[in-house]
């Protein structure tokens, strides 16, 4: 009996152990204060992040690793125009941005700040009509690049096809 025992208390201690160290392994690391990114030269919105995430994710990175790009500066001025009390200027800046950019994941980024924009002073039949013209040219986008995949595979199969008839021929001349 006295080995039951011993045996069932090493097991407690044992699941009471793993499971500590399971959630120590769950919880997040400690953050540091916002000054220290501000020290070492990290930009603004990383340091003010209240979740923990710095910022260090794909939606915000280019492929190469760089930050910013059109949407890093188009953050970076809504951030300004806010802290300046001058959010009406963002339609300005959006319709600006419509008018040069053709990139949808830009365009698209546009069009849904533009829409909560124009929501705020509770215009929404405008943040409405904004948020179907960004779907609809979604929606084009989509179609154009499925009929390009679908011209590119039509002709993949067709060289393809060419080439494994002249294999299956037999040589001319022998």
């Amino acid at each position: 009996m006295h080995r039951k025992t011993l045996l069932a208390s090493a097991l407690a201690v044992l699941m009471v152990g793993s499971t500590a160290f399971v959630m120590a392994q769950d919880a997040p690391p400690p953050t540091p204060p916002a000054s220290a990114h501000a020290a070492h030269g990290k930009d603004m919105h990383a340091a003010t992040r209240r979740d923990g995430d710095h910022g260090h994710d794909m939606r915000q990175r280019g492929f190469d690793g760089q930050r910013g790009g059109v949407i890093g500066d188009l953050r970076g001025l809504e951030r300004l125009y806010m802290q300046a009390g001058r959010s009406k200027e963002l339609a300005a800046l959006y319709n600006d941005v419509l008018a040069k950019s053709q990139d949808p994941r830009v365009r698209d980024y546009v069009y849904q700040h533009l829409a909560r924009l124009q929501a705020r002073p509770t215009n929404l039949d405008q943040a409405i009509a904004t948020l179907r013209k960004g779907l609809d040219e979604s929606l084009a986008n989509e179609a154009k690049m499925r009929a390009e995949r679908e011209q590119m595979r039509a002709a993949w199969q067709q060289h393809h096809g060419d080439d494994a008839m002249r294999a299956a021929q037999p040589p001319a001349g022998k």
